[in-house]
Formats: structure tokens, C-alpha cells, sequence
């Protein structure tokens, strides 16, 4: 199930009285839908998983991400691929981020791999729209923006790459995990990985990420459910 209202907060702190949230940014051609965001759900049930349908415009994601913060307060955002890419530029001091082969060579990949055109999604969205256009001038945006803006932190920041990215490329890739480490995340590589999210991927952010960073609420909501059984 996809959530895309606001939650309620019964204290002045919105970190706690509640699970923590965990708001998943899908990449390019996809949506809310995306079977990427019942695997994480799945696999750390422990949050309140959200997410909605991101476009093709990275400065408007941006926006939109930013606007779903202030809202639900996130103690983790997750981004794949273009939306690793929003999930850098998002403002989220209090969460934790993680963003999964961001894609800041995104417009080469536009022009030389992807095709510029018009595309299909790959899922149903919750918007209903099954097809998008990419075009020169978006590459262009896309450059301007990753030129003038520097990745923001969170309260912790990571940033997964697969060592073989096939949409990216070795070069690309390289390049990327430069520029994040520059900015203050830290380099996870999943030797196992691809572009799009893979189980490895997944168990990689249990082991670095979640084991090992604090969460409100997490305690509270495993206590129960260990009540519960």
C-alpha cells in the first residue's frame, strides 16, 4: 500500500508516539507502484512506508520530495537511480539518506542509452499516465541543475553503487562516487548490485544502514510486535 497523506503526530516532537517513516523515491520511467517499494516494505517493516509518482523534471522532484518531508517527517528516504538523484538534492537534515546508484550523468544517459522520445512506464501509476516523452531540452535542465546545486546532508547519508552499472557505466559511476564522497556520504558498493535494486542491494542497507543508525519508534513498534506473536 502506497501513502500519500500526511501522518498524524500526538506530541510536539513528530519523531515520536509513532514508527518511523520511510519515504522510497523511484528512478526514471517508473512510479509509486514499483515492485522495488513492497520489497523494502517488506523487508523492514519496522517504518511506515511511502511514496507517489515522481516525474521527469529533476528540480520539480526535488520540490515534491522537499514538500513530502515537511509533511510526514522521514527518519529514511531511499531513492533509486533518478531518484538517488532527488534524494541528494532533497532537504532533510533529520533523516537518514540513502541513495542507490544516483544518476548524475542522467542526461548522457538520456541521450546515449535510453533514447531521447517518448517512453512507456514500466509500472501502473497511481496518476494513470502509461507513457512520457524525454527531450534535448530536458538533458539540458537536467545539467544546469546538477552544475549549480551541491548534494545536501542528512543526519546520516549513504550512497550505493554496483561496481558493473549497466545504465550508467563504469566511467559514469566512478565519477558519481566521487562526487558524493566529496560531499560528505559514504560509499557502499554491492558487488552484486545493478542499476536497478537488487536483494543484494537490499541486504546491504539492513547491514550498513539500519543496524547500525538509530530510529525513533523502532524499539517501541518491535516490542509489540514480539507481544503480538
Amino acid at each position: 500500500m502506497n501513502l500519500n497523506t500526511p501522518i498524524s503526530v500526538s506530541s510536539g516532537d513528530p519523531y515520536m508516539d509513532r514508527p518511523p517513516v520511510a519515504i522510497y523515491v523511484h528512478g526514471l520511467a517508473s512510479g509509486a507502484n514499483a515492485t522495488t517499494f513492497d520489497k523494502l516494505a517488506k523487508r523492514f517493516p519496522q517504518f511506515i512506508w511511502m511514496s507517489t509518482d515522481f516525474g521527469e523534471e529533476l528540480a520539480e522532484n526535488v520540490k515534491q520530495l522537499n514538500d513530502m518531508i515537511r509533511s510526514n517527517y522521514p527518519q529514511l528516504i531511499v531513492g533509486t537511480s533518478m531518484g538517488g538523484l532527488t534524494v541528494l538534492y532533497a532537504d532533510a537534515p533529520e533523516a537518514v539518506k540513502v541513495a542507490i546508484n544516483p544518476a548524475l550523468s542522467i542526461a548522457d544517459s538520456v541521450r546515449h542509452t535510453i533514447g531521447l522520445g517518448r517512453h512507456e512506464y514500466f509500472c501502473e501509476r497511481l496518476d494513470g499516465a502509461t507513457e512520457f516523452e524525454l527531450t534535448e531540452q530536458m538533458c539540458q535542465r537536467y545539467e544546469r541543475y546538477i552544475a549549480s546545486h551541491t548534494p545536501s546532508l542528512g543526519r546520516a547519508n549513504y550512497a550505493i553503487f554496483s561496481p558493473h552499472d549497466e545504465l550508467l557505466g563504469d566511467e559514469a559511476s566512478a565519477a558519481a562516487q566521487q562526487v558524493v564522497a566529496n560531499s560528505g556520504y559514504r560509499v557502499l558498493i554491492d558487488p552484486k548490485g545493478k542499476h536497478r535494486m537488487q536483494s543484494s542491494t537490499i541486504d546491504l542497507i539492513a547491514k550498513e544502514v539500519i543496524e547500525k543508525e538509530y530510529f525513533s519508534g523502532i524499539f517501541l513498534l518491535n516490542s509489540e510486535q514480539s507481544n503480538e506473536k
